[in-house]
């Protein structure tokens, strides 16, 4: 089983059993990874998110890790303090989009600049990857801190969101 390490995390791809158990029953989730239990539930939003993932992640299960939520542990802790989701394969044009979210508690200690550093470098490193794509709602400013701080470049703007991306080396100028 794949997992990325930082000095203080480790990110640790669910299969589709361990996400059913996190949008279900994360306690469950919790004992069977040997984490400690939260006694935490998913929002109703994130839920609905993680069950995109798992509906994705079902159908194509040979490329579960590019569909799942990486559960995001510390390792001083050895519990979850958020997550961060591939929302699926490279695209044609070499772009992977990313969602994360750090638990209420857990904010503000530098635990998602260090996750997004060490996905988009890893993901950036992966054949057919180009880009790195996030976005964020335009009032979300520690969300935008933390993607200034990790090198990405914001490109686009909607009504609501504003749109970020990580370019591979070699396709800077």
């Amino acid at each position: 089983m794949i997992e990325l390490n930082t000095e203080r995390l480790r990110l640790i791809p669910l299969s589709a059993e361990n996400l059913r158990l996190l949008i279900d029953n994360p306690k469950q989730m919790e004992l069977r990874l040997s984490i400690l239990e939260s006694g935490r539930f998913l929002s109703t939003e994130l839920k609905q998110a993680m069950e995109v993932r798992l509906s994705k992640l079902l159908d194509d299960e040979g490329n579960y890790i590019w569909y799942t939520n990486w559960l995001i542990v510390s390792k001083d802790k050895n519990c979850s303090v958020g997550g961060i989701m591939l929302k699926g394969l490279p695209n044609e044009n070499g772009e992977v989009v990313i969602g994360y979210y750090t638990h209420p508690e857990y904010q503000g200690n530098g635990y998602m600049t260090e996750t997004i550093n060490s996905m988009k470098n890893w993901l950036l490193n992966q054949p057919g990857v180009m880009y790195v794509i996030a976005d964020t709602d335009k009032d979300n400013i520690p969300s935008h801190r933390v993607l200034e701080k990790t090198g990405a470049e914001m490109y686009k703007k909607t009504n609501e969101l504003y749109f970020w991306k990580f370019v591979r080396n070699e396709l800077r100028e």
